[in-house]
This record gives structure tokens, C-alpha cells and sequence, in this order.
């Protein structure tokens, strides 16, 4: 029989609201990468992946993720954009909730093929979502 004594402690409603409120603000703070950003991250593994061999090619590399081929094709399109552009987006990050620039938003960059072209469209869609959504970038 061991004499142990164990304490135990008792936190007030107000304590415990003050805790909850304190870890909801800090998570508010925090910044993440873009869903963009993850996705051109994920399009150049993907990529590097292909030409060392690990995937065979797109189809392979979508059924190894359990994605369709032309789910696949839509993120590797992404290579496409214009180099300051793909730097541009990967060093975006933001804050907890809705994401300021999408794939789909994206897609007319991506459909625009001369960079210089890209870069036009890409500035008028990047200053349209820095003002609505007050994008970040690192």
C-alpha cells in the first residue's frame, strides 16, 4: 500500500473560457501556405517523382493517389506559369480561413501561354485578392 497523496485541481467556467479563448486567438494568428502553394509544392514533387523514375507517368502518379488523370493534369499545369509567378505563390501563406486566390482563379493564368501575357493576368488577379482577403506573403 503505497501513501500517496495526489492533488487535484479545480478550474472556474471563467478560467476554462479564458483558456479556450486564449488557444482559439493563437490559432487565429498563426499563418499557414496556401492551398495554392501546397499544390505547385505537390506539382513539382510530382514532376521530380516522374523523371527519377518513382511514377511511370500521370496516369500512374493518379492512381497512386487515388486521384482521376485529369485531377492530376489540372495540378501539373501549374508548372506552366511563368517562373517569378510560381515563386510569387509559393511564398504565399495565410491565415486560418478562407484562402484569397484559388486553382480555379488560376486557370486563366495558366490558359494564358506567352509569360508576359501571365504575368498581366496574374497581377490583376493578385492585387483583386490581396484587397479582398488581406493575402500575405512571406
Amino acid at each position: 500500500m503505497s501513501n500517496r497523496i495526489e492533488s487535484i485541481s479545480f478550474r472556474t467556467q471563467k478560467q476554462i473560457g479564458e483558456d479556450r479563448r486564449a488557444r482559439r486567438e493563437a490559432g487565429l494568428r498563426q499563418t499557414l501556405p496556401a492551398r495554392v502553394a501546397r499544390l505547385l509544392a505537390m506539382a513539382h514533387d510530382i514532376e521530380r517523382k516522374i523523371r527519377a523514375g518513382v511514377f511511370k507517368d500521370y496516369a500512374d502518379v493518379a492512381r497512386q493517389h487515388g486521384l482521376t488523370r485529369a485531377r492530376v493534369t489540372q495540378v501539373m499545369n501549374l508548372l506552366l506559369l511563368a517562373p517569378d509567378i510560381q515563386t510569387e505563390i509559393l511564398g504565399m501563406v495565410v491565415r486560418p480561413g478562407r484562402e484569397p486566390l484559388t486553382e480555379r482563379q488560376l486557370r486563366a493564368v495558366v490558359n494564358t501561354v506567352v509569360w508576359s501575357e501571365q504575368r498581366t493576368v496574374w497581377f490583376k488577379i493578385a492585387r483583386r485578392s490581396a484587397c479582398d482577403s488581406g493575402l500575405l506573403a512571406s
